[in-house]
C-alpha cells in the first residue's frame, strides 16, 4: 500500500515536469531505462544491491546511460538512488506511462492470439478499438498458444474475450451445471 502511493507520487512528480518541458522523450526514455534494467540481470542486481554505494550505483548507471538518455531522466534516476526507491523503477514508469498516455488521449489494448496477426488485422483491431473508445490506440501484441484460437483484448480493466479456450470452458462450465440437476424422463 505504502509503495502504492510512492509511485503514485514520483510518477505524479515527474508527469508534472515532463508536461512543461517534453512528455514524449521522457516516457521514451523512462521505458528504455526500465527495459535496460529488467532485462539485463547484471544492471538490476547492482542497481537493487544493498550493500553497493550511491555513488558506485551513480558511477555504473551513468556509464550505462550514457547520451542516450535526457538529463531529466538521469536526475529522476539519480534521485531514486539517492532515496533507496530503485525497486519501484518499473512500477513508476507503467504510472508514468498511464498519465502520460491519459494526457495525450492515448490507450493502450493488450491484444493476445493464438497466432501472431497480420499488420492488417492489427491496424483492423486499431481502428475499432479507437473508434469504441474515441482515442488513439497503441496495441501491444502477444502469442499465446493455449488461447487455442481467437483473441483476447484488454483496455484498462475491460476484457473482451473471444478465444476458443474461454468458450470450451465457459461450455464446460454449462454443461457441468446443467448435468448436476436430475433429469426427468418420459412425457408428461
Amino acid at each position: 500500500m505504502i509503495n502504492g502511493a510512492l509511485v503514485r507520487r514520483y510518477s505524479q512528480a515527474l508527469f508534472n515536469i515532463a508536461s512543461e518541458t517534453a512528455l514524449d522523450p521522457i516516457d521514451n526514455d523512462l521505458r528504455e531505462l526500465t527495459k535496460l534494467v529488467e532485462e539485463n540481470g547484471e544492471v538490476k542486481s547492482v542497481l537493487l544491491h544493498p550493500h553497493i554505494s550511491v555513488t558506485e550505483k551513480k558511477s555504473v548507471m551513468d556509464k550505462l546511460l550514457g547520451e542516450d538518455f535526457g538529463a531529466t531522466t538521469r536526475h529522476f534516476l539519480y534521485l531514486l538512488i539517492d532515496k533507496k526507491r530503485e525497486s519501484l523503477l518499473p512500477f513508476i514508469q507503467r504510472e508514468f506511462t498511464r498519465l502520460a498516455d491519459e494526457a495525450r488521449h492515448v490507450v493502450e489494448a493488450k491484444v493476445s492470439s493464438a497466432t501472431a496477426l497480420s499488420a492488417s488485422q492489427l491496424d483492423d483491431l486499431k481502428q475499432a478499438i479507437g473508434r469504441k473508445t474515441g482515442k488513439d490506440v497503441r496495441i501491444v501484441s502477444e502469442v499465446r498458444a493455449e488461447l487455442i484460437g481467437g483473441i483476447l483484448i484488454q483496455i484498462g480493466d475491460s476484457v473482451i474475450d473471444g478465444t476458443i479456450a474461454h468458450a470450451l470452458n465457459k461450455m464446460r462450465a454449462d454443461l457441468r451445471r446443467t448435468s448436476d440437476k436430475p433429469q426427468e424422463v418420459g412425457v408428461k
